[in-house]
């Protein structure tokens, strides 16, 4: 006998938004901006989470440091408003050799890899796209 365990409940979004920004760092910057400025648009006006800028930016520096999409490529962020979270998802260009998204427990005098982890402790959720490629991750609003 296999046991599974339950199903989060999955809700359909009430609204959703979504814009493409060129893969370089200026386009990280753009991105948070744009989705800020979503959120405060006329039919969502919802007050920005906690954190939620941090978590868009970190999505979108992991696209252009891990993916084609900072090789001269592009990456779309979609928001998607849902009664209790937001779910952003940045579909990217594809994954350069050998790089899966991963959370990764670096070295202290790391520069880098502590991307998902914090978007791991700012979200109550996050993971891989399962179609095309792409991370998502919900934030509580």
């Amino acid at each position: 006998m296999q046991h599974t365990a339950p199903k989060t409940p999955r809700t359909r979004p009430t609204q959703e938004r979504r814009a493409t920004f060129n893969g370089t760092p200026e386009g990280v910057t753009d991105a948070r901006k744009w989705a800020l400025a979503a959120l405060n648009k006329p039919g969502w006006g919802i007050p920005n989470p906690d954190d939620f800028a941090l978590v868009v930016s970190e999505l979108a520096t992991n696209a252009l440091d891990h993916t084609h999409s900072g090789r001269g490529g592009k990456f779309t962020i979609r928001l998607a408003l849902h009664e209790d979270h937001i779910r952003v998802t940045v579909r990217d260009a594809g994954p350069r050799q050998g790089r899966t998204p991963t959370r990764r427990t670096p070295q202290l005098t790391a520069e880098h890899g502590r991307g998902l982890g914090i978007v791991d402790a700012l979200s109550r959720s996050w993971g891989v796209a399962t179609i095309g490629t792409g991370v998502y991750a919900e934030v509580t609003r």
